[in-house]
């Protein structure tokens, strides 16, 4: 089995033992592949820099960072500077043959950069220029899979690279799932600090692709993207996403298991 793993980066700063334990064990019988965010990382080395984060809301309603070009040097000191080569450490730590890359390494993610981004400011548009996020337009599979093939585990950190080739930043899950299709996964688990998709204060266990669109409405924040790019991996050909805790003991194998989280089909 292949099995696509998203780690969010509320998760990276966290106590994730019993997830390391779950790697180690899942590598030994499948092929996986591991993309994380850094979220909270970027804002904290931009706050020590002095520069406040810029967080904007689209007019669909998503709220993302406007990543001009010095956040979009600081996003690549925590996404592949820290962030990635800690996580990669972790892993080699406990026996698990990690190799860190970056979506610019090898053009292993091509993106379109925006340049400029719509946002709404107390109900009014605004244009943001001299942005650098992007969107994807092709992963390098065979890379990947290379990787994978030779034993080893690739951890990536969501930075691409625009067709002009310069570094644009992405958004994680999303990247994950243009990764899960690339590498024709079939399963995508998106890792994250809450058990799964909660509406009115129940765990939601399983949603079918219809419900999903609909409760994307309904839901905000970090969790509101996730089911977003539950959808798009869905649509990529993906047949289960499941989005739980990364906290739990022996989360992704009882993800897999369907004993936790919320199962999107």
């Amino acid at each position: 089995m292949i099995i696509t793993i998203k780690i969010g980066g509320s998760l990276a700063d966290k106590e994730t033992g019993g997830l390391v334990e779950d790697v180690k064990k899942l590598i030994k019988e499948h092929k996986l592949v591991i993309v994380h965010g850094g979220g909270p990382q970027i804002n904290e080395i931009s706050r020590k820099l002095g520069k406040e984060p810029t967080i904007v809301k689209s007019p669909s309603g998503f709220k993302s960072r406007f990543t001009d070009k010095e956040t979009m040097d600081i996003t690549i000191m925590a996404m592949a500077g820290k962030v990635n080569k800690n996580i990669v450490a972790l892993l080699r730590k406990n026996q698990i043959p990690a190799i860190g890359l970056t979506g610019l390494d090898g053009r292993t993610i091509i993106a379109e950069r925006k340049d400029k981004i719509v946002a709404v400011e107390n109900g009014k548009k605004r244009i943001l220029r001299g942005d650098y996020s992007g969107k994807i337009k092709e992963v390098n599979g065979a890379l990947l899979k290379l990787i994978i093939d030779n034993g080893y585990l690739p951890v990536v950190a969501p930075i691409g690279i625009s067709l002009e080739n310069e570094p644009v930043n992405l958004d994680g899950d999303r990247a994950a799932a243009h990764i899960a299709k690339a590498v024709n996964a079939d399963v995508f688990v998106s890792l994250t600090d809450v058990p799964g998709l909660i509406i009115d204060g129940k765990l939601v266990r399983n949603i079918s692709r219809h419900e999903a669109e609909e409760v994307l409405e309904k839901v905000e924040g970090g969790m509101r993207k996730k089911i977003f790019a539950a959808l798009e991996a869905l649509s990529l050909g993906i047949k289960t996403v499941i989005i739980c805790s990364g906290l739990e003991k022996n989360p992704i194998s009882s993800a897999l298991e369907l004993k936790v989280g919320t199962i999107i089909k």
